[in-house]
């Protein structure tokens, strides 16, 4: 495997991003078939959360897996759900929308464990018998 794998850092986000869901956004662009869409730091008062799209299993299977509660501490605070938009996408996809969000978890808990989960995912990331296992490429991620 080489040198340690880690997330490319790419979003150059305007003043209407919350600052804090940046660096998570950024890892989960860097999945492959994810794309976020819509993200909240929840402003110290509710879930920090981001909605996103889905391409392709790959990229949601590694995400799953590291939101998992066995393999990651807080895993049983996060959650991903399903939710749904009000009209077709390019290309007539049906609009289901998935959320990540920190469940009852708000404020600078929840933004210390989104920045958990990315050390989470970097380290899943360098774990090869998992990448092997699961036939994963990481070809197909954008990694530093």
């Amino acid at each position: 495997m080489g040198s340690i794998k880690q997330f490319t850092k790419k979003y150059e986000y305007d003043q209407h991003m919350d600052k804090e869901v940046v660096d998570l956004c950024d890892a989960m662009n860097a999945l492959p078939g994810i794309k976020t869409i819509d993200s909240c730091c929840g402003h110290d008062e509710t879930p920090f959360g981001i909605f996103f799209r889905v391409s392709s299993e790959e990229g949601l299977f590694f995400l799953t897996r590291c939101v998992n509660r066995r393999y990651w501490k807080y895993g049983g605070l996060w959650k991903i759900e399903l939710s749904v938009g009000d009209r077709y996408e390019s290309g007539n996809l049906l609009p289901v929308i998935y959320h990540l969000h920190s469940g009852i978890i708000v404020g600078e808990d929840a933004y210390n464990q989104a920045k958990d989960l990315i050390k989470n995912m970097n380290a899943h990331l360098n774990v090869w018998a998992f990448l092997k296992g699961y036939d994963l490429d990481l070809d197909d991620f954008e990694l530093e």
